[in-house]
């Protein structure tokens, strides 16, 4: 039986594409995951960024304005939202060898479905990073806009 949203046509479009290789693609399906490691990496990456400019920075943004204030603070929590779901739902060890079945098909589909819920997650991570980071940028532009030229 198919996982919720794993296609069986995309498991015959990976073994017609593998000559029908079950080890090249399985090889194929862990590759994609790896992927996805480097991906969220990068985004944990500007999430530090996000919170040590934040703590340089973040008494003058909020000394701004009450509206710089949230900003800023909305968007360091959205922020850690985004690093959490990361962290959480696509960072989670899960090693494709639990996912063997009993038939290569079946394993496939397996690994399809894990693929797919951690891209889901990361999608969803960088959903919220994105707001966070537009809320930052409101706060930092308020900022900008508060100084006085001489």
């Amino acid at each position: 039986m198919l996982g919720e949203h794993v296609s069986e046509d995309e498991v015959a479009r990976i073994l017609r594409l593998v000559g029908g290789d079950h080890l090249r693609a399985y090889e194929m399906i862990e590759r994609q995951m790896g992927v996805l490691v480097l991906r969220t990496q990068v985004l944990l990456s500007l999430s530090g960024i996000v919170i040590t400019v934040t703590g340089f920075s973040g008494r003058l943004i909020a000394e701004t304005s009450a509206l710089a204030r949230l900003s800023i603070t909305s968007g360091i929590f959205l922020v850690l939202v985004a690093a959490a779901l990361a962290i959480g739902g696509v960072l989670r060890l899960t090693w494709m060898t639990q996912e063997i079945g009993p038939e290569p098909r079946v394993t496939l589909e397996r690994g399809i479905a894990l693929r797919d819920g951690k891209s889901r997650m990361l999608s969803l991570a960088l959903l919220f990073f994105v707001a966070g980071l537009a809320c930052y940028c409101f706060a930092i532009a308020q900022l900008l806009w508060a100084t006085h030229p001489k």
